[in-house]
């Protein structure tokens, strides 16, 4: 959920930065004003950009984790299986 929330804030951001360039565009010529907004929001996008990519490397990080855990899990109890069949034996 909270990586559905942080993609609709970068989509947001892009959409802010797409209608400053048409706004832009529209005119004759920007402003000091027009361009560096358009800066803070180039600036921001590419953070946005950055910390979604950290935050999808962080969450394949903790999936590897959580299936080697599981592995581990499934192999003792595998294990903790045989002996007690060797021993009912």
């Amino acid at each position: 959920m909270y990586n559905i929330s942080r993609k609709v804030t970068v989509f947001a951001v892009a959409l802010l930065f797409l209608g400053a360039l048409t706004l832009v565009g529209c005119s004759s010529k920007p402003d000091e004003a027009q361009m560096k907004q358009m800066n803070d929001l180039k600036a921001e996008v590419a953070s946005q950009q950055k910390e979604v990519a950290a935050k999808e490397q962080e969450k394949a990080a903790i999936q590897k984790e959580v299936a080697d855990k599981s592995a581990k899990v499934t192999k003792v109890m595998q294990d903790q299986q045989i002996v007690k069949q060797r021993l009912g034996k």
